[in-house]
């Protein structure tokens, strides 16, 4: 396992919380070292320098959409800047209504809580919420598959669910949505950055993502990306200025929807966090999406390999899952929480389930510390000692 950790270097690209193991990149990613010079140049001397300096931050976001697109393999007129996650979807979802006659959304109760919000906002306007049942892997596409009728319009998947770090079979949850007559559409915000995201392959037909965790490019920028095939094809409601084929035309009375993904854009944008953003985005570019997740995954083993047999009391994950660790620890939680803060160590909880994650500023000796310490409360250790 070891030779697939990354070299020596990673780190020093970003700037790390003084004095604690941080391994809270499913909350929020490390900022990139590179991040505030590029701020400093492709927003703040721009407009210090010429006042109104739209040409200039647009170029920044045209420059972080092809960023992202090469990253994710897709092309950049399909990807349409959002400020959350819910915007993106909230935007998605305004399009379905004049596209097809179904009116159910299937999505796993594990889901990100802001995906059942999104969604439940619906039901005044015709809209029925349909989940899988819980004790259902969300995984399978099969289950999937068992849940669906002529009614569902769309399925909503997360491509890593959050609470349990599970890894989604999405080529076969897409082809399953395809041959009920439904779209699909994949949630990668746990995803992008620590596992390999590729939405043509999947055959998807819209992804929602943000920058915020694994891709280190803090709050503000998310993501819609819409498939080739629904380019011109969906026409949302909800829209502005932005959404416009020419935003600076100032007709009030001839709207036309951009030929491109913009068409879902809106407003006027912020611009900062995609500055922000595509810094991240090079830094996992330059290190390489497969090399972090063979990283991710050494650095995985290596803790279970120090801790499962002593831990026996605690669920560890089965199957496959993503970049983080999702680890039910029952009724040892207080004292894991209180191991956790004693020893410095960030890392959060879900009720029981701790969660932990290795990103590429993480190494060997963060899993020793980890481990250290979680075998050093009084159960762990012990069942260690015995």
């Amino acid at each position: 396992m070891t030779g697939a950790l990354l070299r020596p270097g990673a780190t020093d690209r970003f700037h790390l919380p003084p004095d604690v193991t941080y391994l809270k990149s499913h909350s929020v990613g490390c900022q990139p070292r590179a991040a505030a010079t590029a701020l400093q140049a492709r927003l703040l001397d721009s407009w210090r320098e010429q006042g109104e300096a739209w040409p200039d931050w647009l170029a920044a976001i045209d420059d972080w959409r092809a960023a992202l697109g090469e990253l994710i393999g897709v092309e950049a007129c399909d990807l349409c800047p959002a400020t959350n996650v819910s915007a993106g979807l909230s935007r998605y979802l305004s399009a379905l209504g004049q596209a097809t006659d179904r009116r159910t959304i299937l999505l796993a109760p594990s889901a990100f809580p802001t995906i059942g919000y999104v969604v439940g906002g619906l039901t005044a306007t015709g809209w029925t919420v349909r989940y899988l049942p819980d004790e259902d892997d969300v995984r399978d596409p099969a289950n999937w598959t068992a849940a669906l009728d002529d009614d569902v319009a769309l399925v909503i998947a997360m491509h890593v669910s959050s609470n349990s770090g599970a890894l989604a079979d999405m080529t076969g949850i897409a082809a399953t949505a395809k041959a009920a007559g439904a779209r699909c559409i994949a949630d990668c915000a746990q995803s992008v950055g620590v596992v390999p995201v590729a939405p043509a392959a999947w055959g998807v037909d819209a992804v929602i993502g943000t920058s915020v965790k694994w891709l280190c490019g803090g709050p503000g920028a998310a993501w819609l990306w819409v498939a080739p095939h629904d380019r011109t094809a969906l026409t949302p409601t909800e829209r502005g200025w932005w959404s416009h084929d020419d935003p600076f035309e100032m007709d009030i009375h001839a709207f036309r929807y951009a030929t491109d993904a913009k068409r879902w854009w809106g407003g006027t944008p912020d611009v900062a966090p995609f500055i922000l953003s595509a810094a991240g985005i090079a830094e996992i570019a330059a290190i390489g999406v497969d090399a972090i997740a063979a990283h991710n995954r050494a650095l995985q083993a290596m803790l279970r390999d120090a801790l499962e047999d002593w831990t026996q009391q605690w669920r560890w994950p089965t199957g496959a899952i993503g970049g983080t660790l999702c680890i039910d620890t029952g009724a040892d939680q207080p004292r894991v929480a209180a191991a956790l803060d004693e020893h410095r160590l960030r890392a959060d909880f879900r009720g029981t389930v701790m969660r932990l994650s290795f990103h590429a500023y993480n190494d060997a000796n963060d899993v020793e510390r980890t481990a250290a310490a979680l075998g050093s409360y009084p159960k762990g250790l012990a069942m260690r000692e015995g």
